[in-house]
């Protein structure tokens, strides 16, 4: 660690810093479509996969297929 502080500071710093804080717990806390906060962890990576599957499998038509739009007539 003596030759990082010599030859490369920079790095040295932020080995230090890296240490010093050690490792943060994270919240993983998600909120239901009703609003409600998922802390549990299968609670938030069912309501993840509920989203991703909505996300890739929409229900509203889509622009492309003409849903949504409608002819006017002149």
């Amino acid at each position: 660690m003596e030759k990082d502080f010599q030859s490369a500071p920079k790095r040295f710093w932020q080995t230090i810093r890296r240490l010093r804080r050690g490792k943060r717990g994270s919240i993983q806390a998600v909120y239901s479509k009703g609003g409600t906060l998922l802390t549990s962890t299968e609670e938030v990576i069912g309501r993840w996969k509920e989203h991703f599957k909505e996300l890739l499998n929409p229900t509203t038509p889509s622009m492309r297929d003409g849903g949504g739009l409608r002819r006017i007539s002149a």
